[in-house]
């Protein structure tokens, strides 16, 4: 288990919590506060929000650091909390970060700007900006959807740059060889995270990332998965992991289907009011919708067998 600096130790399921919206497009605090305890329940191991499944892109600054604030206060230091303080302005980053400090965060995660991996000498400029103004624990999103993100050579540059620097969530292609790599040249200490590729979850495990950052309405199933790889039952892990790849190979066919599926989940399971979206490039239609209600049939049948 790595710790970042003297904050509490980051390991396990470390899930994004999503935003649930009203129909009126406002953010539903009370199905958040649901949510939360809900995860916390099934075992989850803390949080990171805003993120990319939270739909940060969707909401406002303002939207953003209340967010922050009210799943501080729900959380009320039960398990982790990382902050998303991701931004293309490094202005809007120290923002969060700052936020971040105020709700007693236990680390903040900043992504690299997209176009930033064709720029490389703007990435240290760019995270240096962002850094001093916070002391607390950085983590690094390398995340490049069809792209190998950032290089071993940039890691450390990085690494020597940012005192605060504790590691990366890595989210690049392919993922598994890059934890390998990562592990090798900075060693245990430094914090390695899985998130996009979920569907390699055994292999990252096999390989000693520290933590998975999924979604969070299948912790159940995601929490007993990971009780039976740390029982040394990693027969017993795959069975179970393996059975729920369809939902898993379904939902990352790209990011809003994504969010679009487990909004749709977290309604089935009551813990949301709504399924609403803030994005309009994703549609129910006759066919995706039911698929989707199949396969959150498996994952329903899935979660009882747990219980």
């Amino acid at each position: 288990m790595h710790e970042t600096n003297q904050h509490r130790p980051l390991s396990g399921i470390i899930s994004v919590l999503q935003t649930p919206f009203t129909l009126a497009g406002e953010i539903d605090f009370e199905s958040l506060a649901k949510l939360i305890e809900s995860a916390i329940e099934d075992g989850v191991h803390g949080f990171l929000a805003p993120a990319v499944a939270s739909e940060v892109g969707k909401l406002s600054p303002i939207e953003r650091l209340q967010l922050v604030g009210e799943i501080a206060c729900v959380v009320n230091h039960r398990v982790p909390l990382i902050v998303g303080a991701s931004s293309d302005n490094p202005e809007e980053s120290q923002a969060m970060a700052a936020r971040a400090i105020e709700v007693k965060a236990d680390a903040y995660l900043v992504a690299v700007p997209l176009a930033l991996y064709s720029q490389a000498d703007r990435i240290v400029p760019f995270f240096s900006t962002v850094a001093p103004e916070c002391d607390l624990p950085l983590v690094i999103q390398d995340l490049e959807w069809n792209g190998p993100g950032l290089t071993l050579e940039m890691i450390g540059r990085l690494k020597e740059a940012l005192p605060s620097l504790a590691g990366l969530k890595i989210e690049t292609v392919p993922a598994g060889p890059k934890y390998t790599a990562v592990r090798e040249a900075f060693g245990d200490d430094f914090f390695i995270a899985g998130g996009w590729a979920v569907q390699q979850w055994i292999e990252a495990l096999d390989r000693g990332v520290d933590a998975l950052m999924p979604e969070s309405s299948m912790i159940r199933v995601y929490a007993e998965i990971l009780a039976r790889y740390r029982d040394n039952r990693r027969d017993s892990a795959l069975e179970l992991f393996r059975r729920l790849l369809p939902v898993l190979a379904y939902t990352n066919q790209e990011i809003n289907t994504s969010i679009a599926f487990f909004k749709r989940l977290l309604v089935r399971r009551g813990i949301f009011r709504y399924d609403v979206m803030r994005t309009s490039s994703f549609a129910w239609d006759e066919y995706n919708s039911r698929i989707a209600d199949e396969l959150i049939d498996l994952y329903l049948e899935l979660e009882s067998e747990i219980l």
